[in-house]
C-alpha cells in the first residue's frame, strides 16, 4: 500500500469509529428507555437484563455500521476538500480513480465483514433473544398485559382484553377473553371484573372471574351459538410459569433467526414437498 493510500485510509477511520459508536449507542440507548422499565418490575437479576441489551447489540451493529460508512466516508472527503487536500493531490497528477481506490477497497472489506456478521452472527444472537424474551415474559406475565388491549397468555391459546388491568394486585375491570385453543369449537368470555392469579404451584395461572358470560360456538355450525350466565367463573391456564427458565427452548426460527444456508434447505424442503 502507498503512502498516500495509508494516509487516506488513517483519515477515514476516526470518523468511522465516531460514527459506528455514537450511533450505535444512540440506538441501544432507545432500547434501554423501551425494556428497561418492564425488565425491572419483573424483579430479574441484573445479569438477564444485561443479557437482553447485550443480545439487541447485533441487530443494531448490523444497522448503523453501513451508516457510520456513509458518514465517516461524506465528512472525510468534505474535510479533505476543504483543506484543499485533494486540489494538492490532484495538482500532483493524481486521478480520481487513484484517490477513491483505498477507499472503494476499505469499504469493500468492511462489506464483507458485515455480511459475515449478518449471515452467521445476527441470526444466532435473534434466536437467543427471542427465547429469552419468551422465557422472561412467562414471569409474572401480569406485568406484561397491557389495557385496552388483546394480550396473548401462552401457551394457553387464551387472548385477554380489560379495559383495567392493577399489575400489583392482579384486579382486572371490563375483562373480554377470547379462547382459541380448540380446533373447532370458540368461546368467548366476558366478564365484569375479576382477578388474576398464580396457584400454590407456581407454574398454572387461574383467572377468577365475576358476573359474566360465556358464548360458545362451533365454526362448522355457525348459527348455533350457546351463552351461559354466571356469577364466578374460574379459569385456570397450566404452564404459565412464574419462573424464569433461561433453557427453555421451543426450537422455533423465524427468517431473521436463520443463516442463509438454512433458508436455502428450508426453500428446497418447501420445493420437494410441492
Amino acid at each position: 500500500m502507498r503512502l498516500l493510500d495509508r494516509y487516506l485510509v488513517r483519515q477515514f477511520v476516526p470518523p468511522l469509529a465516531f460514527a459506528f459508536l455514537a450511533m450505535t449507542s444512540i440506538m441501544l440507548l432507545n432500547q434501554i428507555a423501551r425494556r428497561f422499565g418492564a425488565l425491572v418490575g419483573k424483579g430479574l437479576p441484573w445479569s438477564v437484563i444485561g443479557e437482553v441489551f447485550l443480545l439487541c447489540l447485533p441487530f443494531i451493529i448490523a444497522m448503523t455500521l453501513p451508516m457510520a460508512v456513509l458518514v465517516a466516508m461524506l465528512y472525510t472527503f468534505s474535510h479533505l476538500a476543504a483543506d484543499s487536500e485533494i486540489t494538492a493531490m490532484r495538482a500532483s497528477g493524481l486521478s480520481v480513480g487513484q484517490l477513491v481506490r483505498p477507499m472503494i477497497l476499505t469499504g469493500v472489506l468492511i462489506t464483507a465483514v458485515n455480511f459475515w456478521f449478518t449471515d452467521q452472527v445476527l441470526p444466532e444472537s435473534n434466536a437467543r433473544l427471542r427465547n429469552l424474551l419468551i422465557n422472561i415474559q412467562r414471569k409474572k406475565p401480569t406485568l406484561e398485559l397491557r389495557e385496552q388491549v388483546i394480550n396473548e397468555i401462552p401457551p394457553s391459546g387464551l387472548f385477554l382484553r380489560a379495559s383495567r388491568i392493577d399489575a400489583t394486585s392482579g384486579r382486572l375491570r371490563s375483562v373480554t377473553i377470547y379462547d382459541m385453543a380448540g380446533t373447532d369449537s370458540r368461546r368467548v368470555i366476558y366478564a365484569d371484573s375479576g382477578v388474576m392469579g398464580f396457584t400454590e404451584v407456581g407454574t398454572d395461572l387461574q383467572l377468577k372471574l365475576y358476573d359474566g358470560s360465556v358464548h360458545a360456538f362451533r365454526q362448522s355450525d355457525a348459527a348455533l351459538m350457546q351463552v351461559t350466565d354466571f356469577l364466578t367463573n374460574t379459569i385456570r391456564v397450566r404452564d404459565v410459569s412464574n419462573r424464569l427458565d433461561l433453557e427453555a427452548n421451543d426450537g422455533v426460527r423465524g427468517d431473521r433467526e436463520m443463516t442463509s444456508c438454512e433458508m436455502m434447505k428450508v426453500v428446497q424442503g418447501a420445493d420437494y414437498e410441492v
